[in-house]
């Protein structure tokens, strides 16, 4: 059951392009697209936006090697994300991505003296959604949110 005030689909294009680049591990791109939403947003919404924008940036970190950028970032994803009473919002099964994100910091948590494992080896996870699907982004439009990347064989 939706909360009341969720925004119903169509969600906005930029949200289903996140999802998008977050699932395709392109982690820069998806946090500019969505910071967009962010600096738009009121509310629930907004907190939901940071909340992703956290969790991509937490994997930017992985990959510069930034161990305490990791762990703060997850931190303060899963703070906004827990502060959205409700598992699934905005058609994102938000539950399932807080056990996922805790699941790869644990270890490092755990173990203060644990180095990062290099993020090629990383299993990031996939966003599940429903009522909705991602919205491709093509080369160009990667381009212009900000590094580029390769195309996927699969897209």
């Amino acid at each position: 059951m939706p909360l009341y005030g969720e925004p119903e689909p169509p969600y906005p294009e930029a949200y289903a392009k996140g999802v998008w680049l977050f699932d395709r591990r392109h982690f820069f791109e998806c946090h500019e697209i969505l910071e967009a939403l962010w600096l738009e947003s009121i509310g629930t919404p907004k907190t939901h936006f940071q909340a992703l924008i956290h969790a991509a940036v937490c994997f930017v970190h992985w990959e510069n090697g930034n161990r305490k950028g990791v762990l703060s970032l997850q931190r303060t994803f899963k703070q906004k994300a827990e502060s959205i009473p409700a598992e699934r919002y905005m058609g994102l099964n938000l539950k399932r991505l807080v056990a996922d994100m805790d699941a790869l910091a644990a270890p490092y948590r755990e173990a203060p003296d644990k180095a990062l494992t290099p993020f090629a080896e990383v299993a990031t996870p996939k966003l599940e959604v429903e009522g909705f699907e991602p919205l491709a982004v093509g080369e160009r439009e990667l381009l212009v949110l900000g590094r580029h990347v390769e195309e996927d064989e699969d897209s």
